[in-house]
């Protein structure tokens, strides 16, 4: 009977008022008006980062996630939002949260999730501090890697009614929260919004003050807006101007003002011996809000890797934010004022949404910049990507013409701005559909000249690697991806390709580690369980290989079948192997011709 039981790995995020039974003793109206207005805001947030409430009574709030991540960013931008809300209120009657939150195996009983996993995160909740988040080691070893948290080690504790003890970690609210969690488009403090997407990077603070520091630190400020520029999809102000402000302390928002600028960079390096510690903090001017913050401690061996390093990092992870940002943005601005620009962005926004629904909404956007704007290098790249996404989701009517199109606009990129890495990029993408690998690659390595700190040019150079022939080149390329951008919504993808390209390397114990870090990222993508079904089968766990086989096909029926038996790589002999690992695991059906 234990057999037919149902089981899900996610991440469960509890949460309850802190002295929920004093405010209702106190003042019941009063209470029960705060509560329902929190609730919905909690509520609204969760959706927000894809979290689906499951349970809930009285004042608490159960929450599952497909991603840890997701999970906590939640919990840390409702807990920043409501300490600004209970700012000024008397102390008896603020409205705090407490939160736990696990990664577990949980059962699931139809709309409803039980088990161990779920208690756990219940019992964390309960040894949270009002305010504050608790979280499992489990968590904390998935989220350990990120500077975004800062997390203190509370040892391990006896949970009531958990048998074995648990190791405690609670979250840090510093103030720098969760990336994606600002609101931009507030009043500048002079009143006049500023309305240009520009990046000003300020010359950031040598704290050691030996000044024969300055040449690190200003070198390593020069490298970041060298990186920043490679990026076309917004301005960087030039380094002539953001210098006027070396050895000052101005308020930000003045200092973009007076630059032109809507978003601001801004950090401090202190050395030491051989060490060192680089803060650095991004912030829209406008709101005043943080946006991502991040903190580096690196040994010096060689001083000018170090500055790229660092350099590429923040570049490639500070853009898609800016991106972001102004495409929320785009959003609030009236059909009839809208720009090819502001079509772009919209459209982009709409491209992030990963449905098929929105992705023939973004490609009408890109259209109609085009029609605005027929040089627009931009608008094209958003077109080639929008046919991209329709042969990831399978639904275009005709699969050749669809790569016809893609790399019809991508060319269409490339010819109008050389110089975008993301047209090259794209073009890359377009040329793996049409399984022409070499000019593949190249498009890749010309997108990374242009632009070494695009995270998405190495996941696309590293996948032509590996399909072909070239496993290993390709999983230094997906990895460096990876590092560059830990924090991309799309690293599911990325981790499933890192798994694929190792058991294409014929390692499967290798492969089974990443694909388990990719269903970990997001339980509910089908291709990593299809990864991880041929991984299973190459190491004859025939049991373990059927379910995850099965999970595919639960979450996409026919997936399995369609993705398995097309053609991928160079050599047929890589696509026998990979399908040889899911004849194990139990599929049945005859691949495509070549």
């Amino acid at each position: 009977m234990a057999r037919d039981l149902k089981r899900k790995l996610v991440a469960i995020l509890a949460g309850d008022v802190a002295g929920y039974s004093r405010l209702m003793a106190e003042n019941e109206e009063l209470a029960i008006q705060n509560w329902t207005t929190t609730r919905a805001y909690i509520c609204d947030v969760a959706e927000d980062f894809q979290g689906r409430l499951f349970n809930t009574a009285g004042d608490s709030l159960v929450f599952e996630f497909a991603s840890v991540l997701d999970a906590l960013r939640c919990a840390v931008e409702v807990q920043l939002f409501l300490r600004d809300v209970n700012d000024g209120v008397a102390a008896a009657r603020q409205m705090k949260m407490r939160f736990g939150l696990h990664l577990g195996d949980v059962i699931v009983d139809r709309e409803n999730y039980l088990g161990d996993g779920v208690n756990i995160a219940a019992r964390l909740e309960g040894q949270a501090a009002p305010g504050g988040i608790c979280v499992s080691d489990l968590v904390y070893r998935n989220l350990a890697a990120s500077a975004e948290f800062d997390f203190e080690d509370l040892g391990e504790r006896q949970l009531k009614n958990i048998a074995r003890p648990t190791r405690i970690y609670r979250v840090r609210l510093n103030g720098a929260g969760a990336s994606g969690c600002a609101r931009s488009g507030a009043p500048s403090p002079g009143g006049r919004a500023v309305e240009n997407a520009a990046v000003a990077v300020l010359p950031f603070d040598n704290m050691g003050g030996d000044p024969r520091d300055d040449y690190f630190v200003d070198g390593l400020t020069e490298d970041i807006i060298t990186a920043l520029a490679a990026w076309r999809s917004f301005p960087v102000i030039a380094r002539n101007s953001t210098f006027a402000y070396k050895g000052k302390s101005p308020d930000v928002r003045i200092a973009a003002q007076d630059l032109g600028a809507r978003y601001v960079l801004e950090g401090s390096i202190r050395k030491a011996a051989n060490r060192v510690r680089v803060n650095v903090q991004f912030i829209d001017a406008v709101s005043g809000h943080h946006l991502w913050a991040e903190k580096f401690d690196r040994d010096i061996e060689d001083v000018f890797d170090l500055q790229d390093e660092i350099a590429h990092h923040i570049a490639a992870t500070v853009a898609p934010e800016v991106q972001k940002a102004e495409q929320e943005r785009a959003t609030a601005v009236r059909p009839k004022d809208m720009t090819a620009w502001a079509y772009c962005l919209r459209g982009r926004a709409l491209l992030e949404g990963f449905s098929r629904e929105d992705t023939a909404q973004a490609r009408a956007l890109f259209e109609k910049a085009i029609a605005l704007d027929p040089a627009y290098g931009s608008a094209y790249v958003g077109l080639a990507y929008s046919h991209h996404r329709d042969l990831w989701f399978e639904c275009a009517e005709d699969r050749e013409q669809a790569i016809q199109s893609l790399l019809q606009a991508a060319r269409q990129g490339v010819k109008l701005d050389q110089s975008n890495a993301e047209a090259h990029c794209i073009l890359g993408f377009g040329l793996i559909w049409a399984r022409n690998f070499s000019l593949a690659i190249a498009a890749g390595e010309r997108a990374l000249q242009l632009n070494p700190s695009n995270a998405i040019a190495y996941a696309q150079l590293g996948i032509a690697q590996s399909y072909n022939g070239l496993p290993r080149e390709g999983l230094v390329s997906l990895e460096h991806s990876l590092r560059l951008n830990p924090q991309d919504p799309r690293a599911h993808f990325i981790l499933a390709m890192i798994a694929r390209a190792q058991l294409n390397a014929r390692d499967p114990e290798a492969a089974l580690r990443w694909s388990e870090m990719a269903i970990r990222r997001r339980a509910d993508y089908p291709l990593a369980h299809l990864v991880r079904a041929s991984v299973l089968g190459h190491l004859r766990r025939a049991e373990e290989a059927k379910s995850e086989l099965a999970e595919c096909e639960r979450l996409d029926p026919g997936f399995a079948t369609r993705w398995a038996l097309r053609p991928m790589y160079k050599d047929p002999a890589d696509d026998h192997y990979f399908l040889e690992g899911l004849r194990f695991a139990g599929l049945e059906a005859k691949a495509e011709p070549r």
